[in-house]
């Protein structure tokens, strides 16, 4: 399963904006870090707010004294190795550049709902999550369970990329010792729901071959995916939804808003799993 792996430095990196969201995305990695036995790096992008919140001349100092108060607590209470970055300028150019410098694994990303880090609104979050050149694992308010990801839901559609997504579920059952539930769209189409089956067919074989262990069922309805995907996951205590991220997606039995916005910001605050599709031919865990 390691295929086109591009070497990376073992690394969850997580922006934070200090506050308590922030604070749970830092949660969520250091149990990720331990489970993985990575290391987490914290980074809080400098600019014109941070300025104005944190005290104008004084910000820098500011924010390295808060950023080592994180690392040194994350220190004293698990055996995860930690650090922190911070660097003025965009948030969406920062965070990418130092998750590329630093060949972070994965990013976890705390977020206010429809609301941003650092209160970055509606598309210029999403633009953050949707070009990520890393994984990112999306979290809102919602405490990570201790255990980590055990029941992850993966859905099946017309436009699920099985390989990568493949790849990921089987990286996350292993590491997680995760139960994968595959909730299958269901169309009004013969031809889809054929090429449907096929997907899920396929996808249940690679489980199979990993020794996953899965489950599977199909929407009761052809109409709003989403929702019924959602309400899926609620009712099996699902940790963590899968996704690629595709800003537009559309199509007939899915809601008119965009997909990928209604999964990260998600009611039920349930972390979102959000691999990028530009970025399919790289591999960011070896097995």
């Amino acid at each position: 399963m390691a295929n086109n792996l591009i070497e990376r430095n073992n690394i969850v990196l997580v922006p934070t904006d200090f506050t308590p969201v922030g604070d749970n995305a830092i949660e969520h990695a250091v149990t990720v870090a331990e489970v993985l036995k990575f290391k987490v790096v914290i980074l809080h992008v400098v600019n014109r707010e941070t300025r104005s919140k944190l005290g104008g001349d004084k910000a820098i100092a500011t924010v390295e004294e808060k950023l080592k108060a994180i690392v040194k607590d994350i220190k004293a209470r698990s055996k995860v190795k930690a650090d922190y970055i911070f660097r003025e300028g965009s948030i969406f150019d920062v965070i990418h550049e130092v998750a590329s410098e630093i060949k972070a694994n994965v990013m976890i990303l705390g977020t206010h709902g429809k609301k941003g880090i650092q209160h970055l609104t509606g598309s210029f979050a999403m633009k953050v999550i949707t070009q990520s050149p890393v994984p990112v694992i999306v979290v809102q308010k919602r405490k990570i369970n201790p255990k980590g990801y055990e029941k992850i839901v993966f859905p099946i559609s017309l436009y699920t990329e099985a390989r990568q997504q493949v790849f990921y579920a089987v990286v996350n059952s292993v590491l997680f010792n995760s139960e994968i539930l595959i909730y299958q769209q269901k169309s009004s189409s013969p031809a889809d729901n054929s090429k449907l089956n096929i997907i899920a067919s396929q996808i249940e074989e690679e489980f199979r071959k990993n020794k996953v262990k899965y489950s599977f069922k199909q929407a009761e309805s052809t109409r709003n995916f989403t929702g019924q995907l959602l309400d899926f996951a609620v009712s099996n205590s699902a940790d963590m939804i899968m996704m690629m991220t595709d800003s537009n997606m559309e199509n007939p039995s899915f809601d008119t808003s965009s997909w990928s916005e209604k999964m990260i910001y998600n009611v039920a605050q349930i972390p979102v799993f959000s691999i990028n599709p530009v970025y399919l031919g790289q591999i960011y865990f070896a097995m």
